[in-house]
């Protein structure tokens, strides 16, 4: 691991690093400790300012977090540094007006009206309307349009939105330092209506065997686009299996990947998409502890 800030490379002076992303969030966010030693003429001394580029190199070189310093706290013998990447716009700026159409040509109005590029899209159909006048984050307009399932981030300058989940990483149990698992049927729709400005049902999905063994979890929904059907269909959801571990460090354990894990007695067994991730250093030690949302058997 190699963390520069501008051109320093500041490993020797790190006491402390902490690299998070979690896919509420539009940024990931890097914490950092410097050690300072004014008195000390062998002790690295690096400059530090609002704004000065952060880079986190993994052991192979590759980039794991690229972002700006954004905020400064020091004391006489540390600096502690906050640094978001640059999802952090998409949090920071609010937009006003409608948006209408696709999912994917909402993130292109959103784009234009941002001034950004835009990269990799993946969405699902159907039409959207959203209407913000008072001024709302392009975070919350993305989110609110696309759903809670993609991940959003700016990756070399482009909004990107991503299914995530395409790399598997199986999970050894012999990394696994704390486990904890959780089965619930809070969220469960086993049965949707779709119906229509007149109250009139369009279409209907449900999951039979569902229903038989956990009894009916009904809603009605607005229609939104030209296919009831597979609207009807998107919004049914199963029991939902959540799980956190901490693991031996490793970067490529990220927000947007899928771990493998077959322990049934942990209470995970199956494949989980990484919710969030958070990356930590400190006393020579490394871990990686992630949110774990299952996917597949």
């Amino acid at each position: 691991m190699k963390l520069y800030i501008g051109q320093q490379m500041v490993l020797p002076v790190l006491e402390t690093l902490t690299l998070h992303k979690a896919r509420s969030e539009a940024a990931a966010t890097l914490t950092a400790t410097i050690l300072l030693a004014a008195a000390d003429t062998y002790l690295q001394k690096p400059s530090l300012a609002l704004g000065d580029p952060v880079r986190l190199l993994d052991d192979d070189g590759n980039e794991a977090f690229l972002g700006s310093i954004h905020r400064l706290e020091r004391t006489p013998d540390r600096v502690s540094l906050t640094a978001y990447d640059r999802g952090i716009f998409l949090t920071r700026n609010e937009l006003r007006g409608a948006y209408f159409g696709e999912s994917a040509d909402i993130v292109h109005q959103v784009a234009e009206d941002l001034g950004i590029a835009v990269g990799t899209v993946e969405t699902g159909p159907g039409m959207r309307f959203f209407a913000s006048y008072s001024g709302e984050s392009a975070f919350s307009i993305l989110r609110q349009t696309i759903g809670e399932k993609y991940e959003i981030s700016v990756r070399d300058d482009a909004l990107c939105v991503t299914k995530g989940a395409y790399i598997v990483y199986v999970l050894q149990p012999s990394q696994v330092l704390e486990v904890s698992g959780t089965a619930t049927l809070e969220r469960m729709v086993n049965r949707c209506a779709i119906v229509d400005r007149k109250n009139i049902v369009r279409a209907a999905a449900e999951r039979a065997d569902d229903i038989a063994a956990y009894g009916q979890f009904q809603t009605f929904l607005p229609q939104n686009g030209d296919d009831p059907a597979a609207q009807a269909q998107t919004a049914l959801s199963g029991r939902s299996l959540y799980g956190e571990v901490t693991v031996m460090g490793n970067l490529n354990y990220r927000c947007g990947c899928a771990v493998e894990l077959r322990r049934s007695e942990w209470g995970l067994d199956g494949v989980y998409a990484v919710t969030a991730a958070e990356h930590r250093w400190e006393g020579g030690i490394y871990t990686t502890a992630m949110q774990l949302e299952f996917i597949r058997e």
